[in-house]
């Protein structure tokens, strides 16, 4: 798979992984970070929509290669939104000893197999629509994305073939993180505008990690990293370099482990 490395050489190596249906063009705010970053789409996504999203193992196994070959110490700080929190969710779970520090972003974890009957014919309903901008937009702004993103992100849902949007859906819909994880600094985040059953998520989630700290961030959705970026930055540069949170900071969040 095709990836890319931004920012500025650092022993330390940021992992941004997106969520489904975005691209790595998500993660515009945090280009500008003091550290080696790398930026890849998922399987079926953007410069990778020739490869069909299959499982989130699957998606792993990539990452630990792609780990090994560009860290100092085989080691990384994952972050991931939404499908991309639950990879890194199954990096902890699975591959831990390649995980330095991890940052999960609005993460299902409360799976939902009697659901599965209903993906064919949600598929077979919305994915002739996908190339209708006005269904495509309605879409969009499900994710409060700028509003200057949407050619991005209607140009990337046509890439998306209905296989990768089935298997994702699955994935996304039967993920189960339920394994006493210790050692691993990880911060948690949900929006404080997100569905309960997010805020439920990440509290099952901070119970399984042991010294995981778990924050709600104001004024955000399902989108952080770009509907604050600024608060998020703040935050994931004080959790890596392991300084307190500002007060100026502390306003902005709840503090849901403290």
């Amino acid at each position: 798979m095709k990836y890319i490395i931004e920012g500025k050489e650092n022993k330390i190596l940021l992992l941004f992984i997106n969520g489904g249906g975005i691209s790595k063009w998500m993660w515009k705010y945090q280009k500008s970070l003091e550290y080696r970053c790398i930026f890849f789409d998922l399987p079926g996504h953007g410069d990778n929509s020739n490869i069909d999203f299959t499982s989130i193992d699957d998606v792993c196994l990539f990452l630990v290669d792609l780990i090994k070959n560009e860290s100092e110490d085989n080691k990384a700080v994952v972050i991931g939104l939404s499908i991309g929190g639950q990879i890194v969710l199954n990096l902890l779970k699975s591959y831990n000893d390649y995980i330095s520090k991890a940052v999960v972003i609005s993460a299902l974890n409360n799976p939902m197999k009697t659901y599965n009957f209903l993906i064919n014919p949600m598929l077979a309903i919305s994915t002739p629509l996908i190339k209708n901008k006005g269904f495509s937009k309605l879409q969009f702004r499900q994710f409060a994305l700028p509003d200057n993103w949407f050619e991005d992100y209607y140009n990337d849902s046509l890439k998306i073939s209905i296989k990768t949007l089935k298997n994702i859906t699955k994935e996304n819909m039967e993920f189960n993180f339920d394994k006493i994880v210790a050692g691993i600094p990880t911060l948690i985040l949900t929006g404080e505008k997100e569905r309960g059953i997010m805020r439920k998520s990440a509290e099952k989630t901070s119970n399984y990690i042991k010294g995981s700290k778990y924050y709600i961030v104001k004024g955000a959705g399902h989108g952080i990293p770009y509907e604050r970026p600024d608060i998020f930055n703040e935050l994931l540069m004080s959790f890596i370099s392991n300084n307190s949170i500002s007060d100026s900071l502390k306003a902005e969040i709840y503090s849901c482990t403290d």
